[in-house]
């Protein structure tokens, strides 16, 4: 009998740690589908973009320094985006039932040349591939395939109008997508991104509209990459958020989660008073009343037996009501605690968008010279009455 309970214990412990790792690698390969659909994006653009030919003649002398990323040819720069793509499909790979063939980016290579059609065809059937195997392997990796795509897409630089195209709506899809896969996300970051699209798109709305109190468009395309990069490294792990606060972000979680906090334990205080506490008072007052008077001997002998029971009554009604209390309270404070520090984790993040906004005040503030003598100081605003 019990090594039959043992094998049991063990088969289950088993089967706990085992769909564990399953669940650790599915997010794993979520985080690389991501950052895949990012590396596609990226390919396509810079395949419609560069200069995919390549130097004619090797340069006469050898550079003066380690060529930099920026600085490789159009051509390596495909190949190492198309690297990467390879890299993340064979990181999927394991997930896939048996059968299923990885898409191949030697179509893609092959199709590289100096006429861009073929190689741009050869790219969105590449992507088509990826995106019809992701979506076979886990439902949550094709997601996480099309976010990072999107995304990259979302923050590509470009003039105002496409700013106002790109915000007229994606953005909502996006945050979604970001609902749907907080759960195999890293800590926090589908909730900060989510709440950081909400910023920018708020900020495109109303720079549209003429708001002189917001940033221009200009302004906001400028900093808009910025910004992806730091969503791409939220997403992806190689950036936590909470690691960008500083003292007095958490001086206003702690200042902020009191203030909650105090403001429940009175809503909840006046809601058990009258139901639970007022009866309990008035019984144990019964008790302790008719205990005093019943004791023998002096005065100072029942006031001494009416203290003894009233703090008996009173630390008995304290256990009875705090542990329930406490452990809700535990419970209801956690969600309060991670929702503010998502507020100030976001207001960290969208540092980008500050600058958009310090950037386009600055802009305004700036009084057109109007002649004069170089050697006469303009008139600032502590000059003036």
């Amino acid at each position: 009998m019990r090594i039959t309970l043992d094998r049991e214990m063990g088969g289950r412990a088993l089967g706990t740690a085992m769909r564990a790792e399953q669940r650790q690698d599915e997010r794993a390969a979520v985080v690389t589908a991501l950052r895949l659909g990012w590396s596609m994006a990226d390919a396509y653009h810079h395949a419609q973009t560069a200069d995919l030919t390549g130097r004619a003649d090797p340069p006469a002398t050898a550079p003066a320094k380690l060529s930099n990323l920026t600085e490789l040819p159009g051509r390596h720069r495909l190949g190492m985006y198309l690297d990467g793509v390879d890299v993340a499909l064979i990181q999927i790979a394991p997930l896939t039932p048996a059968g299923h063939a990885a898409p191949s980016t030697a179509g893609a290579r092959r199709a590289t040349g100096a006429d861009r059609e073929p190689l741009l065809f050869a790219l969105d059937e590449l992507n088509v591939d990826v995106l019809r195997w992701t979506m076979a392997t886990n439902h949550r990796i094709g997601l996480a395939y099309r976010l990072g795509r999107s995304l990259a897409d979302t923050v590509r630089r470009g003039d105002a109008a496409e700013l106002v195209r790109r915000f007229g709506g994606r953005h909502v899809q996006l945050s979604r997508w970001l609902d749907e896969l907080a759960s195999v996300l890293p800590p926090y970051s589908a909730a900060v991104v989510r709440r950081s699209l909400a910023a920018w798109a708020t900020a495109v709305g109303r720079a549209t509209a003429g708001d002189p109190a917001e940033a221009g468009l200009a302004e906001l395309a400028r900093e808009l990459r910025n910004q992806g990069d730091l969503w791409q490294d939220v997403l992806t792990g190689g950036l936590h958020p909470r690691d960008l606060l500083d003292e007095e972000n958490w001086a206003v979680v702690a200042r902020n989660v009191i203030i909650r906090d105090r403001k429940l334990v009175v809503q909840a205080a006046r809601g058990i008073f009258w139901p639970v506490l007022a009866p309990l008072l008035v019984v144990l007052l019964a008790v302790v009343g008719v205990s005093a008077a019943a004791a023998a001997g002096s005065p100072t002998t029942r006031a001494a037996v009416a203290l003894v029971g009233l703090g008996a009554g009173l630390i008995a009604i304290w256990r009875s009501i705090s542990t329930p209390t406490l452990s809700v309270a535990a419970e209801v404070n956690r969600p309060l605690l991670e929702s503010e520090l998502v507020v100030q984790m976001s207001a960290r993040i969208d540092r980008p968008l500050t600058a958009a906004r310090r950037a386009a005040r600055a802009g305004r503030q700036r009084v057109p010279s109007e002649g004069g003598s170089k050697y006469v100081a303009r008139v600032s605003g502590a000059d003036l009455p």
